[in-house]
């Protein structure tokens, strides 16, 4: 049996923040009841989050679930899985194929790719927005929703939300970080944006190969492999958008002097110096790392955006994010996500005798099933990125009184994967369908039985 993840020491970084004095979130008492609360986390009242209590012990170490608890965000080209912890992992194209940052395939250590950190410039002292890699003092509140997850930690004057979801139309992962000054003397901040790069299956295959670069101009970091095979082409993009106005952003592609020789995201080397080191280029441990500076006047808040994606060349990856820099354009993008996740689950609910069915259909399996189930192909214990003859059949028909048009176009994709002499792809990946070939007797009879299911439901013969 493997130890609990409490038996393990995740001690916060050095310098340790001063000891804070928790305070209440705001709009979201500690009285706030949770259903089915377990002693870790609990669903809000309306259902539709979870709702995971973190907090530091006296020794400093992290008090947390016996096992990651993630959440699946995901549109059809870009997804990530994100832990109570902040960690997990981000693809473009394909989740096993094509990784931006690395999976780990780790319930117990939960390791982190990718991590955010806030310095305080009069103190030095600095932790991690989410409770990993280094967490501060007191207490975190992670709530996995619909299309999004969120974290809240308040403590030392200093209210931190973050907030990260992939945006439904743009292979795009969004962050927004606010930072608001509860205190009564003006303040100072460095956030700083990080992320193992692999642009590939597995990091010690593809990252030797990846190039990174600088534009001056936009202030976007990219990336790219000419070795990915379809996506060698395609550029991986980072930035941060809404520092103060002259407020200049700093960067580097270069791991190994972000972290320094002991490659601990926990410990990162580079926040210790002032600021990031500006190298891109080959030859290096490649990563996105992105430092903005912050200043808060006592009472003021400031939010910031982090963006990570890719698209198909360097063109198209600065006019995303130049179009994302417009004013309310990130906020934007975050509204019309939270909407048309509401608006996709909301079109079938039931109500039954059993409180626990009710909330798990209306909404969380549909969701599971869209995000990652249909558009992700990924998850903490499996990162298939395949599409599965079977199972992606078997997914749409549970889609079926919801959005039969997603069943539909699943039946005609499946359709496309037989041949002629009567045997069709087992599994596949996508973009170039490599896959293969099989007799399986319950592959070529889930064919002709969603598709009758679905003739069936609509009338659609």
């Amino acid at each position: 049996a493997l130890p609990s993840r409490e038996s393990l020491a995740l001690p916060a970084a050095p310098p340790p923040p001063p000891s804070p004095r928790p305070l209440p979130v705001a709009g979201r008492p500690d009285t706030e009841e949770l259903g089915f609360f377990n002693g870790r986390g609990g669903f809000s009242p309306d259902g539709r989050e979870y709702v995971i209590h973190v907090a530091t012990d006296e020794a400093g170490n992290l008090r947390l679930p016996p096992r990651p608890w993630t959440n699946v965000l995901a549109n059809d080209q870009l997804g990530c899985i994100i832990s109570e912890t902040g960690a997990g992992a981000t693809w473009c194209g394909n989740s096993r194929e094509h990784r931006l940052t690395p999976w780990f395939n780790d319930p117990l250590l939960d390791p982190h790719g990718d991590a955010l950190y806030l310095r305080d410039e009069g103190t030095a002292a600095w932790f991690s927005c989410f409770p990993g890699p280094a967490p501060a003092g007191g207490r975190y509140e992670i709530r996995h929703g619909h299309g999004y997850t969120g974290c809240r930690r308040d403590g030392d004057d200093l209210a931190v939300e973050t907030l990260v979801f992939v945006d439904r139309r743009e292979p795009v992962r969004i962050t927004r970080i606010r930072v608001t000054n509860r205190g009564g003397h003006m303040r100072r901040f460095s956030l700083f944006a990080y992320s193992q790069l692999v642009l590939g299956g597995q990091p010690e295959e593809a990252e030797r190969f990846v190039v990174t670069s600088f534009d001056e101009a936009g202030g976007v970091m990219l990336a790219r492999n000419r070795t990915a095979g379809p996506f060698a082409g395609h550029a991986a993009f980072a930035a941060i958008l809404g520092g103060g106005p002259d407020s200049p952003l700093h960067h580097t592609g270069d791991r190994t002097a972000f972290l320094g020789p002991g490659a601990d995201p926990a410990a990162p080397a580079a926040l210790a110096e002032p600021h990031l080191d500006g190298r891109t280029g080959a030859g290096h441990a490649p990563c996105f790392a992105l430092q903005a500076e912050l200043a808060l006047n006592p009472g003021d808040s400031a939010e910031t955006w982090v963006l990570l994606g890719q698209k198909d060349d360097r063109e198209q990856a600065l006019a995303l994010v130049a179009s994302l820099a417009e004013p309310d354009a990130c906020e934007a993008a975050w509204r019309t996500t939270h909407d048309s996740w509401r608006r996709d689950l909301d079109g079938v609910t039931v109500k039954t005798p059993s409180p626990s069915l009710d909330l798990m259909v209306n909404g969380w399996l549909t969701y599971q099933t869209l995000a990652c189930r249909m558009n992700g192909r990924s998850a903490l214990y499996q990162s298939g990125g395949a599409y599965g003859f079977r199972d992606q059949l078997q997914d749409s028909l549970a889609l079926l009184a919801l959005q039969p048009w997603t069943t539909r176009r699943q039946i005609l994709l499946h359709a496309a994967h037989q041949f002629v002499e009567g045997d069709v792809l087992h599994w596949w990946h996508p973009p170039l369908s490599r896959g293969i070939r099989t007799r399986f007797a319950d592959d070529l009879l889930w064919l002709p039985f969603a598709s009758v299911e679905y003739i069936r439901a609509t009338g659609d013969r």
